[in-house]
């Protein structure tokens, strides 16, 4: 299992970057809940370190699929990202800053949602192997400019 875990992350990057699907069964831990009910802060309280997006309303509005790997050697944490490759995150405040940036980029400023994952990878020598999956918040009513089928959505992607 410790040889295998490194080998589905390398998939999974692999897959996102041809954009094939991949599905693998594998151990992950992926929340699911309402809107503003602490998602986020359940898995960065797992990582050790604040790096997800906060704020009102719908803030994750693409999963993010968080690869934890324990690497003993290493002297500070850092993060990286499969759409940003071969840069390296030690500041989790510019992390956070890059996964809302790339959240524009790909939904807009319309507090629409994507199935199109963002990647990271978190380094660091006091995590264990392991995959943390961040899904929006499921909401009924859409507020804003969100789209009327924002719910639908929402579950189709839980699903």
């Amino acid at each position: 299992m410790e040889k295998l875990i490194p080998l589905i992350n390398k998939l999974q990057e692999i897959f996102y970057r041809t954009k094939v699907p991949f599905t693998v069964e594998m151990p992950q831990i992926v929340v699911i809940g309402g809107q503003s009910s602490g998602k986020s802060s359940v898995l960065e309280s797992i990582v050790g370190r604040d790096f997800l997006p906060r704020g009102t309303n719908i803030v994750t509005r693409r999963p993010i699929v968080i690869q934890l790997t324990c690497t003993p050697s290493a002297n500070a944490d850092w993060i990286e990202f499969v759409h940003r490759p071969g840069e390296k995150y030690y500041d989790f405040y510019k992390a956070r800053e890059e996964i809302e940036m790339d959240t524009e980029r790909v939904c807009g400023r319309n507090k629409d949602i994507s199935a199109q994952p963002i990647i990271c990878k978190v380094f660091s020598r006091s995590v264990v192997d392991l995959t943390l999956v961040d899904l929006p918040g499921m909401t009924k009513i859409p507020t804003g400019d969100q789209p009327i089928d924002i719910e639908r959505k929402i579950l189709d992607l839980c699903f």
